[in-house]
């Protein structure tokens, strides 16, 4: 058996509308997709992030008609278009990748909620891919892999990221954020008044942990809204929404927002523990505790002491809590 296939049993396969489904270079499942017959297996996509997601794998090289193995392909820059080339300059492959990417982003693109994709190649890398000039000599790395060019025109609100950028833990958790946020939005009837202001409403500490004035700007489009008016106010909202969501959430803005829910506790809690708040959200801003200590403790004064509005927002439990990725920013 291949190592390819060694790992398909780590992938979950159950459909679930609370689950997301997320597009992953198939390379990065351990599929044997390269160029060179080979694959690029990443033990945190398909172990940590294959518990909670339900990876979809793809590959814009094999989907093109390109075969495996294959030559080595490039992005050239020729009269100021990019384009992807066989190494040797013999096949343009640039028609053909659009048309895949149109295509997955026709077919993939409303059902997925987030996409993961190899770094660094001329289909799926983000940022620095190597850019060649019309020679095939390599100039620089300005590239953007030409199937993520299109898929991201074409499907602008799914969440994407890099497998290498996700070593990063603020990178890490703003990608999980995204994705279950924007999960979260699809689960929403679109005929649903309430449920577009609810909706709204419960994200109001995590858009606060992008800056004081996101949850204002957004309020502002849910505000007033009719029927009439729903389908276009929704379209601006989740548009506004997932561009404010590209922001990272930093320490100082977390420190904010727990300023903020420390508030709702001050005629509820004793001195001490008042003070051990105030001394954990101190030490949480000056990096001695991570964040997860904090939100520990305004977890456990909220359940004793409920109350319906903080209960309702997703900031304190923003995706599945096995992931523990606050405990590392």
């Amino acid at each position: 058996m291949s190592k390819g296939k060694n790992t398909e049993h780590m992938m979950k396969t159950e459909q679930s509308s609370t689950v997301p489904r997320v597009g992953v270079s198939a390379c990065l499942l351990g599929r044997e997709v390269r160029f060179d017959g080979g694959h690029k297996h990443d033990r945190y996509v398909t172990g940590k992030l294959g518990e909670v997601f339900n990876l979809v794998p793809v590959c814009p090289e094999v989907e093109a008609g390109m075969g495996v193995p294959r030559p080595v392909i490039q992005l050239r820059r020729i009269n100021g278009e990019t384009r992807l080339m066989r190494s040797d300059g013999s096949i343009d492959y640039t028609e053909a990748m659009m048309k895949v990417a149109s295509r997955r982003a026709l077919t993939l693109g409303s059902e997925i909620s987030g996409f993961i994709f190899k770094s660094k190649s001329p289909t799926c890398g983000m940022e620095r891919v190597p850019m060649a000039n019309a020679e095939g000599v390599k100039q620089d790395r300005s590239g953007v892999g030409l199937f993520v060019q299109q898929f991201t025109r074409l499907a602008p609100l799914v969440p994407i990221e890099e497998e290498g950028r996700l070593n990063d833990p603020m990178l890490r958790e703003n990608f999980l954020e995204r994705v279950y946020s924007f999960q979260r939005w699809k689960e929403v009837d679109p005929e649903d008044i309430r449920g577009f202001i609810a909706f709204h409403e419960r994200h109001k500490l995590i858009l606060m942990a992008r800056g004081s004035a996101c949850y204002s700007q957004l309020g502002r489009i849910v505000a007033g809204v009719t029927r009439k008016d729903l389908a276009q106010r929704r379209e601006q909202y989740i548009a506004t929404f997932m561009q404010v969501m590209k922001g990272l959430a930093t320490r100082k803005r977390h420190y904010n927002v727990l300023q903020h829910v420390m508030g709702y506790f001050k005629q509820k809690i004793d001195s001490e523990d008042k003070r051990e708040l105030l001394d954990l959200m101190q030490s949480y801003r000056e990096m001695q505790v991570p964040l997860a200590t904090p939100i520990a403790i305004l977890k456990h004064h909220l359940r004793k002491h409920p109350d319906s509005y903080l209960r309702n927002q997703h900031y304190f439990d923003p995706y599945p809590g096995t992931l523990a990725l606050r405990a590392s920013i």
